[in-house]
């Protein structure tokens, strides 16, 4: 078994940071003289401290005790949930994003058999579009990215369709075959994808999808759609539950 060197790691800790043996005293709330008789060896810091010592230098005790930290899944699982914690919340969702794609690579590269062409890309700050298109099918399961789309399916969790979601899938397809709902349906989505927020008057929407008013009102009444009530005249977006459609769909010309 490996001695502790916790006086090696608290030595190290601190020039990193660039802090004084008496600045750490200070924020531990013992004297300078303890902090050196640490880093000398002469003795260790009291359990009870330590929790405080590996925040202060914001890694795991474990770490502060010089154990290699695990790379297995959970400790990834654990470090996305710490870093999405601390995230700002207006750039969340542009990280997980960035993560998917490239553990899309990671899948279409064969990165999860050995091979790992992508080390020279950069997700993290790298601009992720425009793509094209990318896919890879195995037993344990697909994924392909598509434009602004990113998919992912797991096999094992696939479940035989009730009759009641079979019907549910054809008649929603049917409804989008329909050449002139289909334009309605991906104008509403084009004039308020980039604003959660907005909805869109009828006359807008027909202008974007080229059809005259009467027919594309009457389209409206029929898709999945959130209609905002208002004095002077309705508006819509595409309903929450419904958003991704557009990007799935786009698929099926493949």
């Amino acid at each position: 078994m490996n001695t502790i060197k916790i006086n090696e790691q608290i030595t190290f800790l601190r020039h990193q940071k660039g802090i004084t043996q008496e600045a750490l005293a200070k924020f531990l709330g013992v004297t300078n003289q303890t902090v050196s008789k640490w880093e000398s060896g002469q003795c260790f810091p009291d359990v009870q401290l330590l929790p405080r010592i590996a925040d202060y230098f914001e890694i795991s005790i474990d770490e502060l005790l010089g154990h290699t930290a695990s790379s297995g899944l959970e400790t990834c699982c654990l470090a996305l949930k710490k870093h999405f914690s601390e995230c700002p919340e207006e750039e969340c969702f542009d990280h997980a994003y960035r993560l998917a794609a490239q553990l899309h690579e990671i899948i279409v590269s064969s990165g999860y058999r050995k091979h790992l062409p992508w080390e020279e890309k950069n997700y993290a700050t790298q601009s992720l579009n425009p793509w094209g298109t990318s896919a890879c099918s195995e037993s344990e399961g697909n994924t392909v990215r598509y434009g602004d789309l990113i998919l992912f399916t797991d096999n094992k969790a696939w479940q035989k369709l009730k009759k009641a979601e079979v019907w549910e899938i054809v008649c929603a397809l049917k409804l989008l075959s329909d050449e002139k709902a289909f334009k309605v349906f991906l104008a509403v989505h084009e004039l308020t994808v980039q604003n959660y927020d907005r909805c869109v008057p009828v006359s807008e929407i027909a202008k974007a999808a080229k059809l005259d008013l009467a027919e594309t009102k009457r389209i409206l009444s029929e898709l999945p759609l959130t209609i905002m009530e208002n004095k002077e005249e309705d508006t819509y977006r595409i309903d929450g539950a419904h958003a991704y459609l557009p990007s799935v769909l786009r698929l099926m010309r493949l």
